[in-house]
């Protein structure tokens, strides 16, 4: 989500990443309008809605691990060149100045909800809050991810040394004892000495991205006649079902198991559709020079306002579930849910355009 001018500048303009960008955005919109129902309200006095959100969410949480791997993708790749003067300098420094110029108003916030009023000395309670991580839930991500860019430069040394088939191997160790395990684990009830903990999920994600920037660009070219390849179609078909598959297995209220980002569909389909993006966008830039035209402009205009969408949305979420005391279940959830999410997504991007007319936000912050 941070990787704006990265983009811009050492990937040439690739357009899935835009596609990416903005479809992960949207999802992480949807996931916080349905995980914020689901933390103030008894979902017990809801069952059908549970289902429905139980769905939602397994459909939805792609998007963080899609940002990873934009993120790998970006970073890791073998062309690009990375000091640490320059990660610290730039990259790092974005990330603390988006950390503390949100997160310290946020904490401030909670300092105000729980002792009912404002005084001064919440401020540097608040800035201490931000340091010990104790601002808004989703701001955790950029504590991930500037975990991420301190390691990049040393991953970056030991990447261009490892060989292709130890890499492969590394990557099926996370993917093994990272997301099968703990799924065993949980179907099992039981524990697996090979588990990994789950925040090591997020450097498989990482690593993912460079995968697929190792593997060169050429993929998504298109056949004679436009034609897609067997491997396309395979893949767009087995997403099919995976998405069909999950969604029927809430639906049916009798599959118990809830996992985060190591969910093992959740990873096959973070992979896929990575995958099917880079396909059909690159593509259709080789036979239209899409990077170009108007929708492009587009892309890129949205897909700039989306790290600073990530960062405002939820003052939406809280004003609607924690100062009004409206959620979706107050209506027919078949139209409020998607009237609350376009609500909230329309004013998350309303407030990021006009943040980002602010020239220090943009250049250094968003």
């Amino acid at each position: 989500m941070t990787d704006r001018e990265t983009m811009e500048k050492g990937a040439g303009r690739e357009s899935f990443l835009d596609i990416l960008r903005i479809a992960a955005t949207c999802a992480v919109v949807l996931l916080h309008t349905v995980t914020g129902v689901r933390d103030t309200a008894d979902m017990s006095l809801y069952p059908l809605e549970e289902k429905v959100f139980l769905a939602i969410l397994d459909l939805v949480t792609w998007c963080v691990p899609v940002f990873l791997m934009i993120s790998g993708y970006l970073f890791l790749r073998p062309d690009r060149k990375l000091s640490y003067k320059k990660m610290l300098g730039k990259y790092c420094r974005r990330i603390l100045f988006a950390l503390f110029l949100f997160g310290v108003p946020y904490a401030c916030l909670e300092l105000i909800a729980t002792e009912g009023g404002f005084r001064a000395a919440m401020i540097p309670r608040a800035f201490f809050m931000v340091c010990a991580g104790e601002s808004w839930s989703h701001l955790w991500y950029l504590y991930l991810i500037l975990a991420l860019y301190l390691v990049t430069p040393p991953l970056k040394y030991l990447l261009e040394r490892c060989p292709g088939w130890l890499f492969y191997s590394v990557l099926a160790v996370f993917a093994v004892c990272g997301s099968l395990v703990p799924f065993a684990e949980k179907l099992a009830n039981t524990y697996y000495p090979l588990a990994l903990p789950d925040s090591g999920i997020y450097l498989f994600y990482y690593l993912c991205g460079y995968a697929f920037a190792k593997g060169g660009r050429s993929a998504g070219k298109p056949r004679p006649g436009g034609r897609r390849g067997k491997r396309f179609y395979a893949v767009l078909a087995a997403t099919v079902v995976l998405l069909a598959g999950m969604v029927l297995s809430r639906l049916s209220g009798g599959y118990p198991v809830q996992m985060a980002y190591n969910y093992p569909f959740t990873v096959l389909l973070t992979l896929a559709l990575f995958y099917l993006a880079r396909e059909l966008m690159s593509g259709a830039d080789a036979q239209k020079g899409d990077a170009g035209g108007s929708r492009a402009d587009v892309r890129r205009r949205l897909g700039s306002l989306c790290f600073a969408v990530y960062l405002v949305h939820p003052i939406f979420v809280n004003i609607a579930y924690k100062l009004l005391h409206v959620t979706p279940l107050d209506f027919a959830i078949a139209w409020s849910l998607p009237l609350f999410f376009a609500g909230i997504l329309g004013l998350s991007f309303l407030l990021a355009a006009m943040l980002y007319r602010i020239p220090w936000l943009s250049g250094y912050v968003l």
